[in-house]
């Protein structure tokens, strides 16, 4: 199953927002209590954390999973890793987004320098990949003794810009750069001007066989700071009143990037986040293997934050992704919007 078809289900979440209730919805309590039932019954559930309007008002922690646990939030790694992007951008550390990966990465990027970061984040590089559940190339790039000079040998197979392929192995070249532009770690860089600026202390993310901290996957947070993450989205870049990373940055990453058509008009995937919505209300979604899930829908004030066990096989990881969706669905935005 390809991750694009996870978009449309979000997009159904999204869409319930503003509609009037159908008999089905109507059974909605004017509290939680009917939401949280829904998810004590689901399978391999471990949080979920609901904040409206600058309050948590719902929270949750399943099968004696211990709130201040570190999660693995699999591919929510990368809307994290592209906002230490737009932060390396704020602080002049990276010239811009337009910038060819050549600047930052060398000769090893030879023969790719109409690839721009821009590009990166969007998966919109032309850079040949092939990501699907139960696709082995996952497993032989994280496991292969240079993953990124595994992805910079690959070939281009489109014009940067024109295609969309979903691709941790690309996004995880943004670990590389803005390492090779701060001269720090990933790590070290989103503790500094990151995590800790937003009370964020208790982390952990992997490196791989070559030195470089996963740019797509394997950061490990605590549910409820995976919430503040959700919380400095929705506040455009600020959290409790400090400004983290410009709001010029969050409007872009959070609006429609890939080439035109690809998704449809109201669907799409921005800097890490997936878009969705309709004319009226809209929302994005930060999502990882297994239903690891942030999402975050500006004009009501809502985010909410769900994870999930995540070993488990890829169907389902598939099941769980759909399932975490339908937790919050139309009932559960509605029995929110009625608090």
């Amino acid at each position: 199953m390809k991750f694009i078809s996870l978009l449309t289900v979000a997009a159904l979440c999204f869409q319930s927002c503003g509609q009037k209730s159908t008999n089905q919805e109507s059974k909605s309590s004017s509290d939680l209590t009917e939401v949280y039932e829904m998810a004590r019954k689901t399978n391999n559930l471990r949080s979920l954390l609901i904040h409206r309007s600058g309050k948590i008002i719902g929270e949750e922690y399943f099968a004696s999973f211990p709130s201040d646990s570190l999660e693995h939030v699999r591919s929510v790694t990368k809307s994290v890793m592209t906002t230490l992007i737009g932060i390396a951008v704020d602080k002049g550390i990276i010239d811009e987004v337009d910038d060819s990966i050549v600047k930052y990465l060398g000769k090893d990027a030879k023969g790719k320098e109409d690839v721009t970061i821009k590009h990166l984040m969007t998966m919109t590089s032309g850079i040949a990949w092939r990501e699907v559940m139960g696709n082995m190339e996952i497993d032989e790039w994280i496991n292969s003794k240079s993953p990124l000079k595994y992805v910079l040998n690959k070939s281009i197979e489109d014009p940067p810009g024109t295609s969309w392929e979903y691709s941790t192995g690309i996004i995880h070249l943004l670990s590389v750069i803005l390492s090779e532009a701060s001269g720090m770690s990933t790590l070290q860089f989103a503790n500094t001007h990151l995590f800790h600026p937003m009370g964020i202390t208790k982390v952990k993310w992997q490196l791989l066989n070559d030195g470089y901290y996963h740019g797509g996957s394997r950061l490990q947070l605590k549910p409820r700071d995976m919430m503040k993450f959700g919380q400095l989205y929705l506040n455009k870049g600020t959290f409790n009143g400090k400004r983290i990373v410009s709001e010029a940055f969050i409007e872009e990453a959070t609006r429609q990037h890939e080439p035109k058509g690809f998704f449809g008009s109201k669907e799409g995937y921005g800097y890490g986040w997936w878009i969705g919505g309709d004319d009226n209300v809209r929302g994005y979604m930060a999502q990882g293997y297994g239903g690891q899930t942030i999402i975050v829908i500006p004009e009501h004030e809502i985010v909410i934050a769900m994870t999930y066990r995540w070993k488990v096989s890829n169907q389902m990881a598939v099941d769980q992704q759909r399932e975490a969706l339908n937790v919050i669905g139309a009932s559960a935005i509605q029995a929110i919007l009625n608090l």
